[in-house]
């Protein structure tokens, strides 16, 4: 399997076209507060929010079979490609289908067929790991290849046991997407995990540590619970953000170090690593920064998952160039302000706030309470992405 080791830097990413940046098995959504740009520029496609499940989690409010032309997704990868070479260089940025369910999309194919010719990005697939086929995996080691090994899978599961994992998606999920785990670790895939965590999970999370190590993860993502579209009728499994906050870190703190990597980008690991002096941490997530992007069926753009309502699309790519659109987050920048404390996920915030969710506002702002580390002098301000809802 990869060698384990940490995405993104504190470093700036070469500029020059000939320059590789180095694509590692782990990832953390970053930036400069200085430049409101990420490190490592991040499109976010759902082509469809067509699945073939019905998780009782989902923030989605249904299902809908809506699907992007397939030529303004191919169109996409080519625009974001041409602003990845230009602004950071070759892998220097990510194109990143979820949905829905991304291996229901007709085209998929397609789009790793472009990714493969231009070989400028690097592929991310988040899927619910339902679609074990031997050719599905033959095609994931293909591209794979292709793309010099810029190609990563995150699975959703959301617990070590099948019990726990079905308390949100429900029976048989779990078997379908040990199998799935199976065949990318036996075609050399790396893949990430994603684990929802409330409050009838929470005590399982050194077990999945575990359960991740044993199946050859290279990252573990623990999402934090955010009770919006089906999920809203579970607002009794959500977890305060400081409880949650303090259970991680009880765990970064017990792991030995292939665990504290598979937490890589978890808000323990960002304090951990400005402790150790090399930046300092901003007071604002990378909402509106250059490089993120979260665009739905319809071609709406936005700038991350957590801010993807109306009022805050930025643009539509069938009617706009990538490039234009991008033009348009300075503006939403001042809009949203993402800088009102630290370690708060500015989509949460502006959710709540929307919906005067005054329990939830308080619980978001009890984060403020966490000591915050600094970097030494004259190192850059990072912002990152708390939440982490990609």
């Amino acid at each position: 399997m990869l060698k384990q080791n940490t995405f993104a830097t504190c470093t700036q990413p070469p500029r020059d076209k000939s320059q590789l940046v180095a694509i590692k098995p782990t990832y953390v959504m970053q930036g400069k507060a200085s430049k409101k740009e990420l490190d490592i520029y991040h499109l976010i496609l759902a082509p469809t929010h067509a699945c073939n499940m019905r998780c009782k989690h989902c923030y989605l409010s249904d299902q809908a079979e809506q699907l992007l032309p397939k030529e303004e997704a191919l169109r996409l990868v080519d625009e974001f490609s041409q602003m990845v070479l230009n602004e950071r260089g070759h892998y220097g940025g990510i194109f990143h289908v979820k949905g829905g369910e991304p291996f229901v999309v007709p085209y998929l194919w397609d789009i790793a067929d472009r990714l493969a010719e231009l070989k400028t990005l690097h592929f991310m697939i988040t899927t619910n790991g339902t679609f074990a086929e031997d050719e599905i995996f033959q095609r994931l080691n293909k591209y794979n290849k292709a793309l010099e090994g810029n190609l990563t899978v995150i699975v959703s599961l959301e617990g070590p046991t099948k019990e726990t994992d079905a308390i949100l998606r429900g029976e048989g999920h779990f078997e379908k997407a040990l199998s799935f785990l199976e065949g990318l670790q036996d075609n050399e895939i790396n893949f990430h995990l994603n684990c929802v965590l409330h409050k009838q999970n929470i005590d399982y999370i050194s077990e999945y540590v575990d359960f991740a190590k044993k199946y050859g993860a290279t990252q573990v993502n623990f999402l934090n619970f955010v009770p919006r579209g089906r999920g809203s009728a579970l607002n009794e499994l959500q977890l305060s953000h400081v409880e949650l906050y303090e259970k991680l870190q009880q765990l970064y703190e017990a792991s030995d170090e292939q665990g504290k990597n598979l937490l890589s980008g978890s808000l323990p690991h960002v304090i951990h690593d400005a402790s150790c002096g090399t930046c300092k941490l901003s007071n604002e997530c990378v909402a509106a920064y250059r490089g993120l992007f979260y665009i739905k069926p319809d071609g709406s753009v936005f700038t991350c998952p957590n801010i993807a309502s109306k009022e805050f699309a930025i643009g539509n790519i069938c009617q706009q160039s990538l490039r234009n659109i991008s033009d348009n987050l300075t503006t939403l920048y001042e809009q949203i302000k993402p800088c009102s404390a630290s370690c708060v996920c500015t989509g949460e915030k502006i959710l709540y706030e929307k919906t005067e969710d005054m329990k939830n506002i308080q619980s978001l702002n009890g984060l403020m309470s966490i000591p915050k580390a600094s970097g030494s002098v004259g190192n850059p301000r990072v912002s990152y992405c708390f939440n982490r809802n990609w």
